[in-house]
């Protein structure tokens, strides 16, 4: 596979020493076999870069057992290596161009703003529907790449209703002015109040001495009841009868119940809108933190933020919440109380990975440590 140059050049990040050297030529060949193979022992992000560029290794052997071992990669280290928000954009070329990626990892690296535009251009001529859908929601990428427009609409896997958002994206923005997104100066809004909840079977447990609290999360029956009253507001019959552009000037400029129903919204910019808004408060962030109905990049988002996830019950519902990518929930685990550890390790709702790193974690914190057996005389 050619390497792909990224859209935007960006400095040459550092590497290991070991793959510095080896791709400055010269290395024998069972050393470049064994980086090949994966054998060497570097961190994942630099081991596989190596391997992506061995492909070309003028050795048939070398470059054979890149690609097998390439391909034999498994999701538990590839979903935090393109959840990073460094990684190289010839990895996330080389994952796009091999079609093996689905669901969460696809979504991934489609999404991901150091992909190259070359990469995304490849995928919009030739993708499936799937791919395609996922295209779409980078709005914005779109609008600024008028040959994407087009080689996504000359898809014929293209769905009716993706070709039906590419024509109100062309109309509403694609050779118009620039949006005037400028911060709004903050408003005097009431808070939107929580849904009333019914009482828990039981009263949670307290946290232990020196942790902090989290805010209480919703259940999914209490958020769909929220968001049922929500859909009976005369916001909500507002916002329905206005176009994408429109509903991007009001996620900066609306309340908090007016940005509680855009931040959901289908149009990918527009929910990304809302968390530009000067007027959000750490409870709304905690909340949509929470949302299991909110797009996965809203998630990513709220994550890379590190003034919003050093609030506790952001980084919490951040963890608990079954739609974030695992790859995005493992880095906030070391920040979480043991007794908030103990009940993610015991919640199927959310990913294995994620559980068994909460259990080990758990059980380093809970396990007295093992005394030294006394030296014998």
């Amino acid at each position: 596979m050619p390497a792909t140059e990224p859209g935007t050049a960006e400095p040459a990040p550092s590497r290991h020493p070991l793959v510095e050297r080896i791709l400055a030529g010269g290395a024998p060949d069972p050393i470049r076999l064994s980086a090949a193979r994966g054998a060497l022992p570097i961190p994942a992000h630099d081991r596989i870069y190596l391997q992506i560029r061995l492909l070309q290794d003028p050795l048939q052997d070398v470059a054979r057992a890149a690609g097998e071992s390439l391909a034999a990669v498994d999701e538990e280290t590839l979903l935090p290596l393109l959840g990073d928000p460094d990684c190289d954009p010839l990895i996330l070329d080389h994952f796009a161009r091999a079609g093996s990626l689905t669901g969460a990892s696809l979504a991934m690296v489609v999404a991901h703003p150091a992909i190259p535009d070359t990469t995304l251009d490849a995928l919009a001529a030739e993708a499936d529907t799937e791919t395609l859908s996922l295209i779409v929601t980078n709005e914005v990428r779109i609008i600024n790449r008028p040959r994407l427009l087009d080689l996504l609409r000359a898809n014929p896997r293209l769905s009716p209703d993706n070709r039906r958002r590419l024509l109100e994206l062309e109309r509403d923005f694609v050779g118009k002015e620039p949006l005037d997104l400028r911060s709004a100066p903050p408003a005097e809004t009431a808070p939107l109040p929580a849904p009333e909840a019914e009482a828990p079977a039981e009263e949670p447990p307290l946290p232990e001495e020196g942790e902090e609290a989290a805010v209480p999360l919703m259940t999914p029956e209490e958020e769909a009841a929220y968001e049922e009253s929500l859909r009976r507001t005369p916001a909500f019959q507002k916002i329905m009868k206005m176009n994408v552009a429109e509903r991007v000037q009001l996620a900066m400029k609306g309340n908090a119940e007016e940005r509680a129903i855009l931040i959901r919204d289908t149009a990918k910019m527009v929910a990304m809108q809302v968390l530009k808004s000067p007027k959000l408060s750490d409870n709304e962030i905690a909340g949509f933190a929470n949302m299991r109905n909110v797009s996965e990049d809203i998630l990513r988002s709220i994550a890379k933020r590190r003034d919003w996830t050093k609030n506790y019950s952001v980084a919490h519902a951040l963890v608990r919440n079954p739609k974030t990518p695992a790859g995005v929930s493992v880095q906030f685990l070391p920040r979480l109380g043991t007794r908030d550890l103990r009940i993610i390790a015991g919640d199927k709702n959310i990913p294995e990975m994620v559980r068994r790193q909460a259990r080990n974690l758990f059980l380093v914190r809970t396990q007295p440590p093992k005394k030294k057996a006394k030296k014998g005389h």
